[in-house]
């Protein structure tokens, strides 16, 4: 009998007859390729909105409580569970792990990653230094959005600005860090330890973990340490719609969020995360996301010099994340753009009692198409140079996938900011 059109091959057949021998329950859904952008889930009936389509029991989940004790407990206190369970996928014995061997051929290969993550991008895109990087060679413009690298071409960040907490900025930074520790804790114990194999692992735990917390434990105080990977259920591909997984003592079940006709794919969310963040944590982005955002922060900072002006945004809670959606400005921005000409007790009065004395409207939302208009000028300097670069650099002309994606990421950018600024004048 000839395959359907969708059918994901040998390897991925094979896994979900293992993941539905061992309990896992597929109901009106089944892994599928879709030309151009992999694997997902499809309908293979009609499906109705709250329909359970997956359920997978406990026992077959993989977490750092079903790793053996005598190998969990050889690791530190504050270890973070990514590390220790990228470990033991790195140095579990071959009989421990070979119940996961079809799970694990199913999973996507380093090359997918070093493809599509930002991370292990060359230097010349902007990918950071690991231990098995092609060097950096000379000062390169940035081509990395500014949310992901924390870098810019056309604007000179200020140095005196002060830290603060941000969940979708500075990302690669992030991602450096956690893994670098991740790194560092597990070598301190497993100095043999393969770079190559244990960072594939800790990618395969950050990109297809799911949110788990054992009946009878507490959240963890870090929410990256609440983590587990479901057999079949990680097929799933992210879209913007709400997420509805329910897990207990007995079992994880995912429910449709939508109605679907068969052959349709069907989504799960990975959570309300702007495009910058898909691509920097997932490797891909989305072509309409309704939580798709940039942050003016290094403007803002570079226009508002004043300490005495900063302090004051510290002190009432204003300091930083200054939101731009499509839609507009968030209220941080319209509050920052109020402090540029108001006296700051009538600033104070305006944000602590909602009083209107001194609030120019125009004057602030021009102020703000101004902050817009930078970031316009910054997406044009990114699109130029990297053109350019497609066209000089042998680096950069070997990755042309990976620029042709950060072109399209940069006219969403441009896009999401020539919109805020259209939404100021309705």
């Amino acid at each position: 009998m000839d395959k359907p059109t969708w059918w994901p091959g040998e390897e991925h057949a094979a896994f979900t007859e293992w993941a539905l021998a061992q309990g896992v329950i597929a109901n009106g859904v089944t892994p599928a390729r879709f030309p151009g952008r992999g694997l997902g889930m499809i309908a293979t009936r009609k499906i109705k909105k709250g329909e359970p389509v997956v359920q997978v029991p406990t026992s077959v989940i993989l977490t750092v409580d079903t790793l053996p004790t005598s190998f969990r407990d050889q690791f530190l206190e504050g270890t973070p569970v990514q590390a220790i369970m990228a470990a033991y996928l790195t140095h579990g014995s071959e009989q421990e792990l070979s119940k996961y061997d079809l799970w694990r051929k199913a999973w996507p290969t380093r090359q997918d990653f070093e493809d599509s993550l930002p991370m292990l991008w060359p230097a010349a895109l902007g990918g950071l230094t690991w231990p098995d990087s092609d060097p950096a060679t000379g000062t390169r413009p940035n081509f990395l959005p500014p949310c992901i690298s924390g870098q810019w071409n056309s604007i000179q960040k200020d140095p005196s600005t002060k830290k603060y907490e941000t969940e979708h900025q500075n990302l690669l930074a992030g991602q450096e860090q956690r893994l670098g520790k991740a790194w560092a804790d597990v070598t301190a114990v497993l100095p043999e330890t393969d770079w190559r194999s244990f960072s594939y692992h800790w990618l395969i735990l950050n990109t297809r973990s799911f949110y788990w917390v054992a009946p009878d434990q507490e959240p963890p105080e870090d929410r990256n340490d609440a983590m587990a990977l479901l057999p079949f259920a990680d097929y799933f591909n992210h879209s913007d719609v709400e997420c509805d997984v329910k897990f207990d003592a007995d079992e994880y079940t995912l429910r449709a969020t939508e109605n679907y006709e068969k052959g349709d794919e069907v989504y799960m969310s990975y959570g309300s995360h702007p495009n910058d963040f898909l691509l920097a944590e997932y490797g891909f982005f989305l072509e309409q996301n309704e939580s798709d955002c940039v942050y003016l922060d290094d403007i803002i900072f570079r226009d508002i010099t004043s300490p005495d002006k900063r302090e004051e945004l510290s002190l009432n809670q204003y300091y930083g994340n200054y939101q731009v959606t499509s839609q507009g400005v968030c209220y941080r921005t319209e509050v920052a753009a109020c402090l540029k000409y108001m006296k700051e007790e009538d600033w104070r009065n305006h944000v602590l009692e909602g009083s209107t004395e001194g609030v120019d409207e125009k004057l602030s939302g021009d102020i703000i198409k101004d902050w817009l208009r930078a970031y316009c000028i910054e997406a044009e300097a990114a699109v130029d140079a990297l053109r350019a670069a497609m066209e000089s650099d042998a680096v950069v002309q070997a990755h042309r996938q990976k620029s042709e994606t950060l072109l399209r990421r940069w006219a969403q950018i441009k896009e999401v900011c020539e919109s805020a600024s259209r939404a100021i004048d309705l």
